[in-house]
């Protein structure tokens, strides 16, 4: 088996064409198909159903590209690793952030890191928490901001910065519109537009209601804050959103309001996990951040 047939085969896999594989691959298709087939008889299966011109992973050509992704995920920090022994500060930095947070934490964070480290590069990805801390045990990311953040464990090593409050909005013209704050109780007959359930922040307010005896009454979900916030202005339902992506991002449309219910809050902060070391540049990020939000 060669780097090159499982290059190939990823890229076959991704498009589900030989021809298109083989343009993006800047090969022939002869070449692409060659490889592919000589892929297959070594492993003794096919991997993909031939449809037409279309080519479809079959059950087993499915698990053999996750741990083929893996596999080529780790070859590549392998290399990287290598030269940023050299230089540290050349390195390429893996970031998950929840959707939830992507327009406060990381910009600041950022901005402040290139000053001192400018020719260290990023790549992000966006996710739920489940889909974020998968991502980071398979190796797809370094490292991951999470919120709330779980406690350490054998695999993840956690580490907090802050609790954020959750604030409640409102459509401007909504009887609450002018409360100084709000108990959650007072919205045990409001129509909610929250997040999908797999997100956080669902569970911790359906939690929380549920504890103040009721369940919310879902009207619209969605997995943007600005969709949230068009809803609520459109008179649609009331939501609860974390403080830090409403400081600055109201809609004319809209009212936030303090809750006073103190579990109305979550946890943020960084994971890392322990089944590898993290490289130079990597260190220097997961450093800085730290240092960053302790001061």
């Amino acid at each position: 088996m060669e780097l090159r047939q499982l290059k190939y085969f990823m890229e076959v896999a991704r498009v589900e064409h030989m021809t298109k594989a083989s343009e993006n691959l800047h090969v022939a298709q002869s070449a692409v198909s060659r490889q592919i087939t000589k892929l297959e008889e070594e492993l003794g299966i096919p991997l993909f159903d031939r449809i037409g011109r279309n080519m479809q992973l079959t059950s087993v050509g499915q698990d053999f590209l996750n741990q083929a992704a893996i596999a080529l995920n780790e070859l590549q920090k392998a290399e990287a690793l290598v030269t940023e022994y050299t230089d540290p500060t050349k390195g390429t930095v893996r970031v998950g952030l929840p959707n939830s947070l992507s327009t406060k934490v990381l910009p600041s964070v950022i901005s402040s890191f290139r000053e001192k480290h400018p020719q260290i590069t990023y790549q992000f990805m966006e996710g739920t928490n489940e889909e974020l801390t998968e991502m980071l045990i398979t190796g797809v990311l370094d490292l991951t901001f999470l919120s709330p953040v779980p406690e350490s464990s054998d695999q993840l090593e956690a580490v907090r910065f802050f609790d954020e409050k959750l604030k409640l909005i409102v459509p401007k013209t909504h009887p609450l519109a002018d409360n100084f704050n709000v108990s959650l109780k007072e919205l045990a007959n409001e129509k909610f537009v929250l997040y999908p359930e797999d997100f956080d922040l669902y569970k911790i307010v359906t939690d929380a209601a549920i504890k103040k005896g009721f369940k919310p009454e879902i009207a619209f979900q969605s997995r943007d804050f600005y969709t949230i916030q068009g809803l609520v202005g459109a008179g649609l339902g009331i939501s609860i959103l974390p403080e830090m992506i409403l400081d600055g991002a109201i809609f004319k449309e809209t009212k936030s309001i303090a809750l006073r219910d103190k579990e109305l809050r979550r946890s943020v902060g960084i994971i890392t996990t322990k089944k590898r070391n993290l490289s130079p540049s990597e260190n220097l990020f997961r450093s800085f951040i730290i240092s960053f939000f302790s001061n």
